[in-house]
């Protein structure tokens, strides 16, 4: 029995055609799928703003040293025996308050011996002018006799008016007073220990304040002005003060600028230590000023990101944002700190900039602007 051969020839073009039209099919549906998904993905976000007017400073640091204060000793001007003792360590005195009182009744008593007897001789003579006046208007005693007791009289004025001097001297220098407003600092009498003109009494210093000196280079001297504001830091602790004098010109072995400031509240600081000072060395008013964060290099230059909005863009974006173009805007920087960059040129106080960092910062880059407009 002969076997027949099924032909499948016509069906097997038919069905090749179906799957290749099936295969189109999934491509198509595949390609627009894809297609609808990526114009799904949403804009990278980025956040703008605009430059601010304003100040930025740059601080310098160096290493200074703590002098001496305006210190007074205060020296008996005579010799004696404290009597009295009206201060202590650690009290605050007026210009003319009493330190002590010395017992100098011996100078006293003889100054006023000497300034009785000064007024007895002056009582004397004045009384026989006065009788030798009346005479010589009379005529009864000569032009020159007058004269003569005349110049008695003057040279009696005169020892009265120096011994009274004296006595007044002694008198005044018994107590020993302040010579100026501030704090005792140290004492060194007893009640009824000896002083002299050659040791002092006390020491006053004048307020609370310290003085600064320390040096800098030709390039910071011109920054630095009389009245600056200074800040010393010793210990954690910090002091504020100002310049009161500057150098104009430089050490011969140093070659910098010697430079004094009085430091408030720092005369606790020891004489001769070193300290932190920190003073402003330059700044800038009323310029357009950037985040410094915003600043960006490439190839020796310095950028920023500015934006461009796309007006009736399709682009899909979130409710309330906008589409924007970025543009690498290069600009040229002054001044800069940590939180602030002077821009001298390339955007002005109107420019937006991107102030947030994204991945797609680059020039054309399509992003949506948070807000829209700030």
């Amino acid at each position: 029995m002969e076997k027949k051969e099924f032909n499948w020839g016509r069906a097997g073009k038919i069905f090749l055609g179906i799957v290749i039209a099936a295969v189109v099919v999934l491509a198509v549906r595949r390609i627009f799928f894809i297609k609808e998904e990526v114009d799904k993905t949403p804009l990278s976000t980025v956040s703008v703003g605009t430059p601010e007017i304003g100040t930025v400073e740059v601080e310098t640091a160096l290493v200074g040293t703590m002098l001496p204060g305006d210190v007074y000793y205060v020296v008996p001007k005579l010799a004696g025996e404290v009597k009295k003792v009206y201060v202590k360590t650690g009290d605050t005195v007026k210009k003319g308050d009493p330190i002590c009182e010395i017992d100098n009744s011996k100078q006293v008593d003889g100054a006023k011996l000497q300034l009785d007897q000064a007024k007895a001789q002056l009582d004397l003579y004045s009384a026989n002018l006065e009788r030798m006046e009346a005479l010589y208007k009379s005529g009864d005693v000569s032009l020159q006799t007058y004269e003569q007791t005349k110049a008695g009289a003057d040279s009696a004025q005169s020892a009265y008016e120096s011994a009274k001097l004296q006595y007044d001297t002694y008198v005044e220098y018994s107590v020993v007073t302040a010579p100026v407003s501030g704090n005792v600092d140290s004492t060194s009498m007893t009640i009824d220990g000896l002083v002299s003109q050659q040791s002092p009494v006390a020491v006053i210093s004048v307020g609370g304040d310290g003085q600064l000196q320390f040096n800098v280079t030709d390039r910071l001297i011109s920054s630095i002005e009389v009245g600056d504001a200074v800040r010393v830091e010793k210990q954690g602790v910090i002091y504020d003060g100002e310049i009161t004098s500057k150098d104009t010109i430089p050490g011969q072995t140093t070659g910098l600028y010697l430079v004094k400031a009085n430091i408030k509240g720092a005369k606790q600081v020891p004489a001769g230590s070193s300290v932190k000072v920190f003073f402003v060395s330059e700044r800038s008013e009323d310029t357009v000023l950037v985040p410094t964060d915003t600043i960006y290099y490439d190839g020796g230059h310095t950028y920023v990101y500015t934006v461009s909005y796309d007006e009736g863009s399709s682009t899909i974006v979130a409710d309330g944002n906008r589409a924007a173009t970025v543009h690498k805007t290069e600009v040229i920087t002054g001044i800069t700190d940590s939180k602030k960059t002077e821009i001298l040129s390339g955007i002005d106080e109107n420019t937006e900039i991107i102030i947030t960092w994204t991945s797609q910062l680059f020039e054309g880059a399509s992003v949506q602007v948070l807000g829209g407009v700030n």
